[in-house]
């Protein structure tokens, strides 16, 4: 996926609505918010908001790819069991297995094992958590 892709699937999953074409490409909505956002690829190089003709605001949707901070919030909305598979995932975007045949994590049984799990998790990028996070419910597309 591209990281517009991604941008967008990330933010339809956040429950942003694509409205359709606007003054600055495809534009979204959210549900009791009054202002619209488009993808940040659109804007580059303005401040915003950016208002159209009839005065709407539109703002930049968040670059999950490329911003920690807006991946954090977003990983803050997966469940307890989703947490244990975006971790498992992100982990073996490195190499490393989180859960065993099972499907089972036992913390604590290896401190090295748990310490490298720690690390690889919090020292991923942007773009590794938005990946991660994508195949973690199920909206990542393989090209």
């Amino acid at each position: 996926m591209t990281k517009e892709q991604i941008n967008n699937a990330i933010a339809e999953a956040q429950g942003f609505r694509e409205r359709g074409g606007g003054p600055f490409g495809i534009y979204y909505d959210k549900e009791d918010d009054d202002r619209y956002w488009v993808s940040p690829e659109y804007i580059e190089g303005f401040k915003p908001p950016w208002t159209d003709f009839d005065g709407a605001a539109y703002y930049p949707l968040p670059d999950y790819c490329n911003d920690l901070n807006a991946m954090h919030e977003v990983i803050k909305t997966l469940d307890t069991k989703q947490q244990i598979q975006y971790a498992d995932v992100l982990c073996r975007q490195t190499g490393k297995e989180l859960l065993d045949y099972t499907g089972c994590y036992y913390p604590g049984e290896n401190p090295i094992i748990d310490m490298e799990i720690i690390f690889l998790v919090h020292n991923s990028t942007a773009l590794q958590r938005a990946e991660a996070y994508l195949r973690t419910i199920g909206k990542w597309k393989d090209e």
